[in-house]
This record gives C-alpha cells, sequence and structure tokens, in this order.
C-alpha cells in the first residue's frame, strides 16, 4: 500500500466500547490519538478513523449515523453477528473494514491505517466533486431530461428510490438548477426534528426532507396547514417505501401525503440499468484516484464477473464505497474482485475459452474506458475508438451498455 501522509491521527472510538478494551493501550502505543465518542455525536467531531464494536450497535441506528459522517469506519464483531441480513448491508454501504474478534493488533493496525487513507480520498472527492447524474441508460438519460422540467416546477416533489439509488443526488441536482439555488439547501430529518418554524424557510430556499413518516399525527396537521397555505413551498420528500406504507396503514394524512407528492419522480436502482454498472465503476475509479494521485487502475476480469454477477442491495452508492475501498486495497495494476470486497465469480470448467471471447472481452473494456471519460459526447467517443459514431452505437447495442 502507498504510504500516507499523516499529519493527525485521531482516532474516533464509538461507545460503548467496554469489550474491547484491551485494544486501547496497542493503538496508543502505535501514534493513534484516542477520543471516545457517542452515538449522537461522533459526526460533529474531526478524526481521521472511526472504530467500533459492531455488537453494541443495532445495524438500523448505526445506519442512521455513519451516512452523516465522512470518516471511513473499522468495525469488530463476533463471527454470529457477521452473518446478519443487517450487518451484510452496512459491510457493503457503510462499513471500511469488519474484523473478527479476536483480532490480532497488527491486522487491526493495518485496518486503521488503510482506513486513514480512505478518509482523506472522500474528502477530497467531496471538495471537487460535480454534481452530475452518470449513465448511458434508457432510465439514466430519461431521469437527466427532467431535472430541468421538475426545478422549474412551483410545487412540493416527492422522490422514490431505494437506498444508495441517488434520492440525495436528485435533490441537490434539482435544487442547483431552481430559482432558489442562491441559497443553501435546508436539509430536515423529522424523525429527529421538526420545527414549525423551519417550514417558513421554504419560501426562500429548498427544504429536504427524511423520515416524514415518522412524523406524530399533530405535526402532521401543522405541516398538512402550512402547506394549504403555502401551496408553493418548496419541499423535497424523500422516500424509499416507508411513507407510502404509512398512507396505506393510515398513520399518514393521505392529505398531507397528496400534498407532499404533487409532483413525483423515481430514482431507478442499479438492477434497472446494468449497461452504466462499468461505466459507474470507472468513473469512481478514474475520478478518485486522480484525488490521490494514483494511476488509473483498470478492472481485472474477475472484478468485472463479480460486479456484474453482484445483485448491488445498496445501488449507486454501495458501487462507490466498493470501488474506494478498492482503490486503497489494491495492490497490482488492477482492480481484483476481493479488492472491491467481493467474491469472484468461478467460471465453468467445461466453458472453452475462445479467441471471439477474448475480443469482445476486449471491445467491452475499450467502450466502458471512453464511456466514463466522455459520457455525454458520443462523437468524440467513437473518434478516440477510430470507429464511426453508427458503428460505436452498434457496438453499444450488442454489449447492452445503451
Amino acid at each position: 500500500m502507498e504510504a500516507v501522509s499523516v499529519v493527525s491521527r485521531r482516532l474516533l472510538v464509538l461507545e460503548p466500547f467496554a469489550a474491547c478494551a484491551p485494544l486501547i493501550q496497542p493503538l496508543q502505543v502505535a501514534g493513534w490519538t484516542l477520543q471516545r465518542c457517542t452515538p449522537e455525536t461522533f459526526t460533529a467531531q474531526a478524526g481521521d478513523a472511526l472504530l467500533l464494536h459492531l455488537d453494541e450497535h443495532p445495524g438500523h441506528e448505526l445506519r442512521k449515523h455513519l451516512q452523516r459522517t465522512g470518516l471511513a469506519c473499522v468495525a469488530l464483531a463476533n463471527t454470529q453477528r457477521l452473518e446478519s441480513f443487517d450487518m451484510q448491508e452496512l459491510i457493503g454501504e457503510w462499513l471500511f473494514a469488519v474484523l473478527p474478534l479476536p483480532v490480532e493488533t497488527p491486522r487491526l493496525l493495518e485496518a486503521l491505517q488503510q482506513a486513514q487513507a480512505a478518509t482523506r480520498l472522500r474528502r477530497l472527492k467531496s471538495g471537487r466533486q460535480a454534481l452530475q447524474f452518470l449513465g448511458n441508460s434508457g432510465p439514466a438519460r430519461s431521469l437527466r431530461k427532467q431535472i430541468d422540467r421538475l426545478s422549474r416546477g412551483d410545487a412540493p416533489l416527492l422522490i422514490r428510490g431505494e437506498r444508495g439509488s441517488g434520492k440525495h443526488l436528485l435533490a441537490r441536482l434539482l435544487h442547483q438548477h431552481s430559482a432558489r439555488r442562491a441559497q443553501a439547501m435546508r436539509h430536515i430529518d423529522c424523525a429527529e426534528v421538526f420545527d414549525d418554524a423551519l417550514m417558513a424557510a421554504s419560501s426562500a430556499t429548498t427544504l429536504l426532507l427524511e423520515n416524514v413518516a415518522a412524523l406524530p399525527t399533530a405535526a402532521q396537521q401543522r405541516m398538512l396547514g402550512y402547506l394549504q397555505a403555502h401551496p408553493r413551498a418548496s419541499l423535497v420528500t424523500l422516500d424509499q417505501g416507508a411513507l407510502v406504507q404509512a398512507v396505506q396503514q393510515e398513520r399518514f394524512d393521505s392529505a398531507l401525503f397528496g400534498l407532499l407528492s404533487a409532483q413525483q419522480v423515481d430514482t431507478p436502482n442499479l438492477r434497472e440499468h446494468p449497461g452504466d454498472l462499468l461505466l459507474l465503476a470507472e468513473h469512481f475509479a478514474r475520478q478518485h484516484g486522480a484525488s490521490i494521485g494514483r494511476h488509473h487502475r483498470h478492472f481485472g476480469e474477475d472484478a468485472i464477473s463479480a460486479m456484474t454477477a453482484y445483485p448491488w442491495p445498496g445501488n449507486v452508492r454501495e458501487l462507490r464505497h466498493r470501488v474506494l475501498r478498492a482503490l486503497v486495497l489494491a495492490q497490482g495494476r488492477q482492480i481484483l474482485a476481493a479488492d472491491l470486497g467481493l467474491q469472484p465469480v468461478r467460471a465453468h470448467l467445461d466453458t472453452p475459452v475462445t479467441l471471439e471471447d477474448y475480443i469482445l472481452r476486449a471491445e467491452r473494456q475499450a467502450l466502458n474506458d471512453v464511456l466514463g471519460r466522455y459520457t455525454h459526447n458520443m462523437s468524440q467517443a467513437a473518434r478516440t475508438l477510430g470507429i464511426s459514431r453508427p458503428t460505436f452505437y452498434r457496438l453499444l447495442h450488442k454489449h447492452r451498455l445503451r
């Protein structure tokens, strides 16, 4: 692994951590400054990595806190905890490394050093990343076409989609294209705080509402009254399905739901546009690799096969997380399935590998390379490959990349 320039080595340790107390002293000896914190406070504290004992935290609560921090997280856990479904989701989307207990000190120190590098990479990325919704598939192109129309709307908008499918990105893009873009978008988690005074801010900027289904009945009625009096309030509500379910179960006011969903748009899950998978992976690898001064690494054949076979329950966010992790872990010129934390797909031993197979693989790799570089300029992509535009489109359809 490349050396990491260390200015500070501050490790946030999430309480409770008593079961792993024997690890504290070796970490301090290795040069880490430890700062204990709680799930409610660690997102506001500076650090280089986060360490926690996974068994002490419910998966749904931990996910809520982890999505607000830019720190790469190393988790310790007992083997049976790692086998639970919610933990598998966390490992793919939010945790940089998960080490089974008991853990050897050298392995923990190595993971923390890698996590520190990943934290640095995330910070560089967040400071430089331009907002864009990438993809050449039908669903991706359709969504981009809707951005201008929806941003000119003057009614509340409901964005529906699976976790990690780009709801937050779409909300930021819509605000960036709206007449209210001069003012920062305000984020409100209705499960934690709902202040009636915040609603008034919707006259000047966009309010991004999450977990609206958690609003108590009294708060729902106050919001309903405000929206009836201010039908052009700039509200964007995000929903993974809980809000619709709450309406069906009569736990959420249907009239309020009608106002919040005056406009609706769905973000596609990654399974709906598989042709964009490798394009997005190459984009993340090129973007993040450049941030840390690494030469661009291509994905090895086993990585491509593993990504294609994997169902991506965490969608694009999980893909980005795994690529970032792979950039830190990869040792060779190519990114391997193991670097992504994915299981290699075993090839059938009785399936012959022919020259045609190699040609097809080379074609697909070349197409993904130029698509990642010239996402919105198909003519330039074709010229780079030295082929005509019609031939380029024929190859895209042949490899199901469009």
